[in-house]
């Protein structure tokens, strides 16, 4: 789903319960659900380790990380990380233009 297209209502729902099914039940819930079972299998088994050896807090995480992936196809820390993206915003474009000389 491209950035500025709008989920329709059943689009909505389903990324609903795939958010609480991978932070609530188990992480890679969301994947099972879209049938990539051995991705699915694998952030389980990562989110029950986590959840044993540092807690819920990383549990959480693995949780959180799994449904960025099932939801945008990229990973928790690439959407939170810098774009690969060239094209500049048209905010970071208005700040790189100098003012306007006074008159």
């Amino acid at each position: 789903m491209a950035s500025n297209d709008t989920p329709h209502p059943g689009e909505q729902i389903l990324n609903a319960v795939k958010f609480v099914a991978d932070t609530a039940v188990l992480p890679g819930s969301s994947q099972l659900l879209e049938g990539s079972v051995g991705t699915g299998l694998l952030y389980g088994a990562a989110g029950l380790a986590a959840k044993t050896i540092f807690g819920p807090w990383l549990w959480l995480g693995v949780g959180l990380d799994s449904y960025s992936k099932s939801a945008t196809g990229k990973h928790l820390w690439q959407l939170i990380g810098n774009s690969t993206d060239e094209s500049a915003s048209p905010v970071q474009e208005a700040i790189a233009q100098p003012a306007p000389p006074k008159k």
